[in-house]
């Protein structure tokens, strides 16, 4: 009985011996078989189950045999015309096989029996920079490079319309790689051609935030006075479109410039000394006036502003602003945090001008003007033998004095938050001068100083037909 029982345990040993054997024999068997991507890994929409590295590779390069061909469209603000599409070859676009297949789990047969993850793996293109061919992309933009311009917002048949700054700058061949693997990773159909450019003063961020219109006024103009009508339409087309960052003054002088035969002006009517002269640029005084109402209306700061010296016919007494180049000049800041633009448009008899910016809905901006006084002219006798006795001819008809108080008043939702002296504005009264044959009875006239109630507004304006420069 015992040896029976010993044949049984000997059995059952040997038995035990070769299966382990076996067992070992065909898991190193097994090991020694490549890894597979696990179960629910996919690429561009096709599985992998299964695969292995190598087949897994075949299957991207299959991929990017396609891919390396896609197109992508090339732009830039600082160049007339657009480059055509370019492939991703052409960029310097290479596949980053060793990234990708990274992402794919391979496992043994052995390692996936006890591997309890399963669920789906995309596996993600990607890519690296490599050597673009960008020579002709270089001549492109060197045949197409738009010429150096400032940023400029101008006001166009009710739309705001955007000029982007335009510094000195160059085609940056060793980005342009980077950025197109940038765009082929996000999927894109186009890109923004890499420059190094000069630093730049109003940003394209900060323009595009110059969206509606803050305020606007007109003013009218006899437009069959050619010359005067030619110098409005000059000095207004070099205010058009100024752009004005957080704090920035502007200077109706050193945007305008001097007023000269060279630089365009013509000779016109102007006022000098209570008189009715002649001199270039005669009429711009009107463009300076018409600005300053609309930056009163959009609650721009004021800085420097003279009143004429006498009244002008195109807006009320105090709603004025002369200028003179070297001594008298109109500035106006911008004291908001965000930019504004200065537009002008001059169309027919009349000249606007628009602050362009960010509206505030709530804000509301009203002028009053008030405290008016006003005295007579003296007359100025010359004696003119040439003429008949007691005959007389007005060579200037001078000007009744008056001063006035301008006021802007600002409301928020219809509450009076502000009421700002702008000004005082005084016009001196102007004699009257009259040339008189001999013999010629002398009249009586108002003497200076002689003034009516500062109560009540001043009498019509006299006609004038020009300001100063």
């Amino acid at each position: 009985m015992a040896k029976k029982v010993n044949r049984v345990r000997r059995a059952f040993s040997l038995t035990l011996f070769c299966l382990l054997v076996a067992t070992a024999w065909t898991l190193t068997a097994l090991s020694l078989l490549p890894p597979r991507a696990e179960p629910g890994t996919t690429f561009a929409g096709a599985g992998l189950d299964g695969k292995t590295r190598e087949e897994a590779l075949r299957a991207f390069e299959r991929w990017w045999d396609a891919e390396r061909t896609r197109t992508i469209a090339l732009e830039s603000h600082l160049i007339s015309k657009n480059p055509p599409p370019q492939s991703l070859e052409a960029l310097g676009v290479e596949p980053d096989f060793d990234a990708m297949l990274a992402q794919v789990r391979f496992r043994s047969v052995v390692e996936s029996w006890f591997s309890r993850e399963a669920g789906q793996r995309e596996v993600l293109p990607r890519y690296r920079p490599g050597e673009p061919r960008a020579e002709h992309l270089a001549e492109w933009v060197s045949e197409h490079a738009l010429p150096e311009q400032p940023a400029r917002v101008f006001f166009r048949e009710g739309k705001v319309v955007r000029q982007y700054e335009v510094t000195a700058f160059e085609f940056d061949t060793n980005s342009l790689a980077e950025r197109a693997v940038a765009a082929a990773a996000e999927g894109a159909d186009r890109m923004e051609l890499p420059m190094r450019q000069s630093a730049v003063h109003v940003r394209r961020e900060a323009l595009d935030s110059i969206a509606e219109v803050m305020a606007s006024f007109t003013t009218k103009f006899n437009a069959g006075q050619v010359s005067r009508s030619s110098n409005i339409r000059l000095a207004a087309e070099r205010l058009n479109g100024i752009v004005l960052l957080p704090g920035e003054v502007l200077s109706y002088n050193d945007t305008v410039g001097r007023r000269t035969a060279s630089r365009g002006f013509k000779p016109a009517g102007i006022y000098a000394n209570g008189r009715h002269e002649v001199d270039y640029g005669g009429g711009i005084c009107q463009v300076s006036t018409t600005l300053f109402n609309a930056a009163l209306l959009a609650n721009l700061e004021i800085v420097s502003r003279q009143n004429h010296s006498m009244p002008v016919p195109y807006v009320p007494v105090g709603r004025d602003a002369t200028v003179d180049y070297g001594s008298i000049d109109l500035k106006i800041q911008n004291p908001y945090d965000h930019p504004i633009a200065i537009a002008s448009q001059v169309q027919g008899g009349t000249v606007t001008f628009w602050v362009l910016g960010q509206k505030d809905p709530d804000l509301s901006v009203s002028i009053v003007v008030d405290g008016y006084s006003s005295w007579g002219p003296s007359v100025r006798y010359v004696d003119d033998p040439s003429l008949e006795p007691g005959a007389t001819v007005v060579v200037e008809p001078g000007s009744t004095g008056r001063r006035c108080v301008t006021w802007r008043i600002v409301k928020r939702g219809g509450e009076v938050v502000a009421r700002e002296k702008v000004a005082e504005s005084v016009y001196r009264a102007w004699p009257r001068i009259v040339r008189r044959g001999p013999n010629a009875p002398t009249p009586v006239a108002n003497e200076p100083g002689d003034s009516d109630d500062g109560a009540t507004p001043p009498p019509a304006l006299p006609a004038a037909n020009a300001s100063r420069r």
